[in-house]
């Protein structure tokens, strides 16, 4: 299922128009370099409440490295507002690497950086999509010039997610 459309309340005037989407469980990106985001379709449970919940969580642990590290990623939660791109990242950006877009969108279950807060928000009633854009050239490049254009829409914030 192909979900091209525009969340409702995109604010980023079609900065992604050339990204192809889809619901976030059912991505199949392609084993390619490129830049992809990821994006809210819908809202579950409010974002500080996630937050609130998914830190619980984390310190229910008793384990003070685990807290520390998984509060870091979750506290991003309290960075989501009105717009719908929570994050922009790129799969391939170094010379010989042999990172992709389908490995990228793998590693959300395994060690991405975002993976927590993506789980809070999936945990919760959010409809997520994921997106990609084949770039074989330079991903880093266009992944940066992406960010840039963001940000001047944005007032200089990156997307939620992002920490760089």
């Amino acid at each position: 299922m192909r979900e091209n459309s525009s969340p409702a309340g995109d604010c980023c005037n079609g900065l992604f128009d050339a990204f192809e989407f889809t619901r976030f469980q059912d991505a199949e990106p392609p084993k390619r370099k490129g830049v992809y985001v990821i994006r809210i379709h819908q809202r579950g449970t409010p974002a500080e409440e996630v937050r609130e919940k998914a830190v619980g969580l984390a310190k229910s642990i008793g384990w003070d490295v685990a807290d520390r590290f998984l509060c870091s990623r979750l506290n991003r939660l309290s960075k989501i507002c009105d717009c719908p791109t929570i994050y922009i990242g790129s799969a391939g950006t170094y010379a010989g690497s042999k990172n992709t877009l389908h490995g990228r969108y793998l590693e959300l279950a395994t060690r991405h950086t975002a993976k927590y807060p993506v789980w809070a928000l999936l945990s919760s009633g959010w409809e997520l999509q994921y997106g990609w854009m084949i770039v074989d050239e330079n991903p880093g490049s266009v992944e940066a010039a992406l960010k840039e254009r963001y940000q001047k829409v944005h007032g200089e914030k990156l997307p939620a997610l992002v920490n760089r």
